[in-house]
């Protein structure tokens, strides 16, 4: 009898092991998770909003200690948003946007369900920390006014409010802007006398400059084309901004289109503008509609703009009277964010000395770019201070989650601010090493990927997954994600891995981070859906893995990697054992008639043939994997009945369908609760379904 009881704790030790070196998907997100910083103009101050188990706040630090102060004092899981940071030029007041935006019928996101439902508002707190925040209008977006006395809101209109700390001038009306358009500010002139705007006629755009105090318009070298992204050069006598062509009838938006553009040059006073610069045929698009501020006019006179000249997203420096464009960036690499010094250096991040990571630049036209952060990094969204003795920017690794960090201005170690320490339950120590792989399609194209192996106690053929991520303008990378959408897939690839699940994070073609070529491969989406290859080369490389069993392989994504894993389960399901499809496309006939992000692909009639086929709803009859579909009900970027469609169909086939819907809730998982749901659900599907 002692001998069988030895033989019982033997046999359930062996069968406990792995599971007890699981770690658990709250723990993994038990870290703040903050956004990019702002920086104030004439002070070393930068706030950020940060989200702590879905408890969102705002913080700020000053240099040189840079001591992290708490501003808000929110304490609800209630998905809304801190967004559109300002902060004042002397760093005494920090204005913000709090809520999501409105849908088609009004309503600002709700994802709590509140019967009282929610708004979207522009506050503003000081700094020091010696009152709360105070609501200044209902809006989407900020700007100071010079001298930080009062807030330019733009909502449905474009308005001027004083804030609860100072008054304002006597030209700021709450009716400040009532042009026809859909109207944005860009900045004030250099003397803060003139409101430099975009407004957007639909087919056209035009750019204008208001005159506070005379309370007139004048439009600057209005055309028919699409007029974008106005500076002030530093002396305020004149105007520069990027032209496109028109929107001609019938025609619509293509994100994977690459269109030239213009750099034009006008004299702010009389409207007059030349073309300084044309780029080539296959240069404009992405760069200009994906980059923020694409166009800037540094204090040392010269114009920087961002550009697929090369094939590679890069920055270039012009003289304001002409002449050729000279490289700040260079390399077969991309450049992500930038921001430019008062000393005229830009600082970026860009993945050239390790495609698959981000490090820090800084570099000047015709010199060469000096490398700030270390190997194994991921660094992002640089902001040089006022005082040019810092940089503050987000850091992560394999282990680290991001952080708010900063280095000296001429690079070095970083120092991580916030969090300064992570919380006791997180498992850095535990957490994998995901090991970067190529994968060549069966045409030919090579895509990039990391695999998170499981703990080495895991013994025997173990299952093994396809993660696809969304966009699909995206790259995934071997450390924690500076998005917050993947930011909470790492944690959740790490998490099936400690659970004894071989993970795969595919870089799929149409992704970014590889060039202009990889981007906008050719068939793609709806024109062919020729990245699925690449899934498949993804499952082929899983399944020559000696400890992989290739009959346990499963596959799982959300946005346009929902649709490339319905895609993989409608075409193999003898290949994929098992999916989870989070808010997928899943007909991009549906997508064509608009009112979604999915519809951003430009198609015309005669493509929709083709861009049925693509969909994965035209192999619905070898659907024979079981699925799990996750969808929220206020999601805006890809509409609810794509899910709604494609399950109504397998069940009427008797497939096997399992669903986790979730009311209210956006695209983008604005909860904690929700993407605590989410992940939980997702490990117990394939739990059951792969049985690691």
């Amino acid at each position: 009898m002692k001998q069988r009881w030895q033989v019982w704790m033997l046999v359930g030790a062996l069968i406990a092991a792995p599971a007890a070196q699981g770690m658990e998907i709250a723990d993994l997100l038990s870290a703040p998770q903050p956004e990019a910083p702002v920086a104030a103009a004439k002070a070393p101050v930068i706030a950020w909003a940060a989200n702590e188990r879905g408890v969102r706040n705002l913080w700020v630090a000053r240099a040189p200690e840079f001591v992290p102060r708490q501003l808000t004092a929110y304490d609800r899981d209630d998905g809304q948003l801190l967004s559109s940071l300002a902060l004042s030029a002397d760093g005494r007041t920090l204005a913000y946007v709090r809520g999501g935006g409105p849908d088609a019928a009004g309503n600002a996101s709700n994802p709590t369900g509140d019967p009282d439902g929610a708004e979207q508002a522009v506050w503003a707190v000081p700094t020091d920390g010696s009152s709360a925040p105070q609501r200044v209008a209902a809006g989407r977006s900020v700007t100071f006014v010079p001298g930080g006395d009062a807030l330019i809101v733009q909502g449905k209109g474009v308005g001027c409010y004083p804030h609860a700390y100072a008054k304002a001038p006597a030209w700021c009306v709450e009716g400040l802007l009532k042009t026809r358009g859909a109207n944005s500010v860009a900045a004030f002139s250099p003397d803060g006398g003139r409101l430099l705007f975009v407004s957007n006629r639909g087919d056209h755009s035009f750019v204008g400059v208001l005159d506070l105090a005379a309370r007139s318009v004048r439009w600057i070298a209005p055309d028919y084309n699409n007029d974008s992204a106005p500076v002030w050069s530093p002396d305020g006598k004149r105007i520069a901004f990027l032209r496109t062509a028109g929107t001609r009838p019938g025609q619509a938006f293509d994100l994977t289109a690459a269109n030239p553009f213009e750099i034009w040059v006008a004299d702010a006073d009389n409207g007059l503008a030349r073309r300084l610069y044309r780029s080539g045929a296959n240069a404009g698009g992405y760069a200009q509609f994906a980059v923020p501020e694409p166009l800037r006019w540094s204090r040392d006179g010269r114009l920087s703009f961002s550009s697929e000249e090369s094939g590679w997203l890069h920055w270039y420096a012009l003289a304001p009277d002409g002449g050729a464009p000279v490289a700040i960036s260079r390399g077969e690499c991309e450049v992500e964010t930038a921001s430019l010094s008062d000393t005229g250096i830009l600082v970026y991040s860009a993945n050239c000395d390790d495609i698959e990571r981000r490090q820090l630049y800084a570099a000047s036209a015709g010199a060469a770019p000096k490398r700030l952060s270390g190997d194994g990094q991921i660094a992002t969204d640089p902001l040089p201070l006022s005082d040019a003795q810092w940089i503050a920017f987000r850091h992560a690794d394999a282990h680290r989650p991001t952080a708010i960090a900063v280095m000296p201005a001429g690079g070095g170690e970083p120092r991580r601010i916030f969090p300064a320490q992570l919380p006791a339950a997180f498992p850095a120590a535990a957490l994998v090493e995901p090991k970067p792989v190529t994968l060549r399609a069966a045409d030919g194209v090579i895509s990039h990927a990391t695999v998170f192996m499981p703990p080495a106690s895991y013994k025997g053929k173990r299952p093994a997954l396809v993660y696809v991520h969304g966009g699909p303008i995206r790259q995934m990378l071997p450390g924690w994600h500076y998005s917050s959408y993947y930011y909470n897939d790492y944690a959740g690839n790490q998490w099936l891995a400690s659970r004894g699940f071989v993970v795969l994070a595919l870089n799929y073609r149409a992704g970014t981070g590889y060039g202009q070529a990889f981007r906008r491969a050719a068939k793609q989406g709806p024109r062919g859906a020729s990245e699925y290859q690449d899934v498949l080369a993804a499952r082929a490389h899983l399944a020559g893995l000696a400890d992989v069993d290739a009959s346990r392989i499963g596959i799982y994504g959300g946005s346009y990697g929902g649709y490339l894993t319905a895609q993989a389960l409608s075409r193999n399901s003898d290949l994929f054992a098992a999916g989870v499809d989070r808010h997928g496309v899943h007909d991009w006939r549906e997508s064509a008639k608009g009112g979604d992000n999915s519809g951003l692909w430009g198609l015309k009639p005669d493509e929709l043939e083709v861009a049925g086929a693509s969909s994965p709803v035209a192999r619905i009859d070898g659907w024979r994997s079981p699925a799990l579909f996750v969808h929220g009900d206020d999601d805006r970027a890809v509409k609810f009945s794509q899910s709604v469609d494609l399950v109504e169909r397998l069940r009427a086939r008797g497939a096997p369908v399992e669903t986790l819907v979730i009311p209210d809730e956006d695209h983008f998982f604005l909860r904690y609760a929700t993407w605590m749901q989410v992940h939980r659900s997702t490990m117990d599907f394939f739990e059951r379904q792969l049985k690691p």
